[in-house]
């Protein structure tokens, strides 16, 4: 896994377009995917599929797409959907299988992200199986109901001296066009939004703005 994977980091499934059906939503992600992010995270949280071959297949069409355009796909706590597809990487939270599990089964390929949102949680992300961490929310955020109090950039900053290990960092919850060079400046690796993206008018665009926010400077 390169660094520069994480620096766009893009996650949805369709219950982040509501109101629109599955054929739509996937329109939806796969322009996104096609406008220049650099990961793809197939998020899927109780979508209603007719079956559970329309899952895979959606998941089948979207990786295909991502291939296309140099996009890494990733899949969100599914570990036998992971494998089923043999995605780039998987990404499990806190209550998830055990990472002492998933490196058993993983391929050595597969990348390993780990949420982790408190100092002890990064701490103890010392397991040489993990190849990420996603902190946050770093911002107030509506895409996750259960989503803890936000970190701040102070926070992040704070977070990010607690590792044990050299792990790369990717701040997602509540992020904004305008937070993005702050949230570089803490240490991140890279930003991971839902929000900024699925609720975008000019997605495309959105997408460009976010590169020049991160690369600004750099």
């Amino acid at each position: 896994m390169n660094k520069e994977n994480l620096e766009l980091y893009f996650v949805a499934g369709p219950q982040d377009f509501p109101g629109l059906s599955i054929a739509d939503a996937e329109k939806r992600i796969a322009m996104i995917i096609a406008s220049g992010v650099t990961t793809y995270q197939f998020r899927d949280k109780g979508t209603q599929y007719d079956s559970v071959e329309q899952r895979l297949t959606l998941a089948k069409r979207l990786q295909l797409l991502a291939k296309r355009y140099r996009v890494a796909f990733v899949v969100d706590d599914d570990v036998d959907l992971a494998l089923a597809l043999s995605a780039d990487g998987l990404h499990v939270g806190q209550d998830d299988q055990a990472v002492e599990t998933l490196a058993s089964r993983l391929p050595a390929n597969m990348w390993l992200g780990l949420s982790a949102s408190t100092p002890s949680e990064i701490r103890a992300a010392t397991h040489p199986r993990i190849d990420y961490l996603g902190v946050g929310p770093v911002l107030p955020t509506q895409s996750k109901r259960d989503a803890k109090a936000p970190t701040g950039t102070a926070g992040l900053r704070d977070l990010y001296a607690n590792r044990q290990r050299d792990l790369p960092i990717v701040a997602i919850g509540g992020i904004t066009l305008a937070t993005i060079p702050e949230i570089k400046a803490a240490g991140a690796a890279g930003v991971a939004v839902i929000s900024l993206l699925t609720q975008s008018k000019e997605p495309s665009s959105t997408v460009q703005a976010m590169k020049e926010r991160w690369h600004a400077g750099s």
